[in-house]
């Protein structure tokens, strides 16, 4: 993957992060192990999504 497109990813995360904590959140470990991956192209933006919607619908059962 390009660095123009890893730098984007990164900012998207940090976007991401910043607005989550405007309203008190903060990303959990887990949370956190996958947004690093993406950041680094090692997943997508659907595989993070559906980690997370996957984890997070198991805990709400």
């Amino acid at each position: 993957m390009k660095n123009e497109r890893l730098n984007e990813r990164q900012s998207n995360v940090r976007t991401a992060v910043g607005l989550a904590a405007i309203d008190g959140g903060k990303p959990s470990d887990f949370t956190k192990k996958l947004l690093k991956g993406y950041e680094k192209g090692l997943i997508s933006s659907k595989e993070l999504k559906d980690e997370i919607l996957k984890k997070y619908a198991k805990v709400s059962q």
